[in-house]
């Protein structure tokens, strides 16, 4: 299958799930899970977070995908319900870990990835969530500026603004020597 016919496959699946077809949903479901799961443990670096996250995504999904406005969105739309899905989970951890600063190590601590990647990880979920969102958006799941724009309901200009904002802090926050 080419991938405009697998676009115009999801965009149909999109309009039947927010017509209400439980049928819909569930494909729709089929095909972005393992996606969705990869980005989750990606972010939080936690297998069995990211299934909660994932599930709590698809739950999350179910209840406003009538909100979607763009069917050829549903990609970036998905992605950022996760993203804010693990921002929460991420902050619940470091509330955990501030009650309890000696406690043995956690299971996302046995997983842990390079310091480099950690400190990205947490400096793109510090970010405030229009600025996080378009650098998850284009960045992780390598949608077009204009996609980006179209699932955020901003306009393109606002789009690249947004983008060379979150740039501009990460670079400052990651390598103040340099700016």
């Amino acid at each position: 299958m080419t991938s405009h016919a697998r676009a115009i496959e999801i965009e149909l699946l999109v309009l039947n799930a927010q017509a209400g077809d439980p049928v819909a949903l569930t494909h729709l479901a089929q095909r972005y899970n393992d996606t969705l799961r990869r980005k989750a443990i990606a972010l939080t670096n936690n297998p069995d977070a990211a299934s909660d996250i994932t599930q709590e995504t698809w739950v999350a999904i179910a209840r406003n995908i009538r909100s979607l406005r763009s069917p050829s969105g549903f990609h970036a739309w998905a992605s950022s319900i996760l993203a804010n899905k693990s921002r929460d989970w991420i902050k619940q951890q470091i509330k955990q870990r501030q009650r309890a600063p000696h406690a043995a190590s956690t299971p996302n601590e046995t997983h842990s990835s390079p310091d480099d990647t950690n400190s990205l990880r947490h400096a793109i979920l510090a970010l405030d969530p229009k600025l996080r969102d378009i650098i998850i958006l284009v960045h992780m799941d390598r949608c077009t500026i204009e996609q980006a724009a179209d699932a955020l309901a901003i306009p393109i200009g606002t789009a690249k603004s947004r983008l060379r904002k979150a740039k501009s802090i990460l670079r400052q926050q990651l390598d103040p020597e340099r700016t």
